[in-house]
């Protein structure tokens, strides 16, 4: 339990020993799932942890047991479900009307989009606050999860587990789409503002939920980018944040933010509302910093920084020579301070699985 018990250390607040190395492979099995190449055990935890031990990195990302909250709707919400090929759509039917959402699954990315979001129009966004009212958050996925946390540390590793979005973020990603959101939020502040306390007001359970179950590590999982969010930051997210981080770290709980896009307008933010580490972190070439600017930008030297190798560059046109060459320049920028070298964010389908084996060895040379 090498990188796990640096993964502790680190959290506890101290030196790492041991380089932490994680990677998000479930984009790159997913690809080998729809090429018909993929091994049916990677399906399974067993099968899942048995492949990161072969490629060298610590086991972390698991989505079949991820979010912390479900759901459940009083009798005057209908939500239904239907598959048309690639397509699938969603109906929530209200008193005041139907909320529609179509996603697509692209063969050439091997991913899903929407292609539809639910809201679209004031009308909508009003059916989206009657929806909130009649909505509740059940905690879920705590049960088992001591027992899980001891069959990942047999492998290294620690299961993953995530509260829903936050408000904005939910808003922008699940509801109404990034642009048509701003247009909301902009034309009907009052209506949106009463949308985001009954966001926020439903994690209560939730919050609870993880306080007593005591995990060692939450992941908040807003996919932030700064090109979305950093504007909209202190407005709308600061004070979730704040307040769950407030009754998270009263319980010994760490935490985590996903920040996946552009880092350089919300990393110092992050850093100062007072999340333990950043993760996902995605520099240059596919990102709007280089891993030598990260720690200063961030303007902190407690947060963990994580993330660091970008999954672009784990497909072509870039080579095993411009992979080797970026991670002994992440190594040499990041020495001497908290951090876990992680993928950002995903492993793509047509990425070379080989390049985690050869980081982790990488990875451990380096350290000696």
């Amino acid at each position: 339990m090498f990188m796990l018990n640096s993964l502790r250390r680190l959290l506890a607040g101290q030196p790492a020993g041991e380089v932490v190395w994680t990677a998000d492979i479930s984009y790159w099995i997913a690809g080998r799932r729809y090429a018909g190449s993929a091994d049916p055990a990677w399906d399974t935890e067993a099968g899942y942890l048995a492949l990161c031990r072969e490629l060298g990195i610590l086991p972390y990302y698991w989505y079949d047991k991820f979010w912390l909250g479900r759901p459940e709707y009083d009798r005057s919400v209908t939500v239904t479900a239907e598959a048309r090929g690639d397509v699938n759509l969603r109906r929530w039917r209200t008193p005041l009307g139907d909320l529609c959402e179509e996603t697509a699954f692209l063969p050439q990315s091997c991913s899903v989009g929407c292609t539809r979001y639910p809201v679209q129009t004031e009308t909508d966004l009003r059916t989206l606050v009657y929806l909130m009212e009649h909505r509740r958050m059940v905690p879920d996925c705590l049960d088992d999860y001591q027992e899980r946390m001891t069959l990942w540390a047999a492998y290294d590793g620690l299961p993953s587990i995530a509260l829903p979005r936050s408000p904005l973020s939910a808003f922008l990603y699940e509801w109404a789409g990034v642009e048509n959101g701003i247009y909301l939020i902009a034309d009907h502040p009052d209506v949106v503002s009463r949308l985001f306390e009954l966001m926020e007001a439903q994690e209560a359970p939730l919050i609870d939920a993880v306080c007593r179950a005591a995990p060692p590590l939450v992941h908040f999982a807003d996919n932030l980018s700064s090109d979305n969010m950093a504007g909209y930051y202190e407005r709308f997210m600061a004070g979730p944040h704040a307040r769950r981080l407030e009754r998270l770290h009263a319980a010994g709980v760490k935490c985590a933010v996903h920040l996946d896009g552009t880092a350089a307008g919300l990393l110092p933010k992050l850093a100062a509302v007072g999340f333990d580490a950043v993760e996902a972190l995605t520099p240059y070439p596919a990102g709007d910093l280089r891993v030598e600017e990260m720690r200063s930008v961030a303007r902190s030297e407690s947060v963990i920084l994580w993330g660091g190798v970008p999954g672009v560059m784990f497909a072509p046109p870039f080579t095993w020579r411009d992979m080797e060459k970026h991670v002994r320049r992440l190594l040499d920028a990041w020495r001497g301070t908290r951090f876990i070298v992680g993928v950002a964010d995903q492993v793509p389908p047509d990425g070379d699985i080989d390049f985690c084996r050869r980081i982790a060895e990488l990875v451990r040379t380096a350290a000696q």
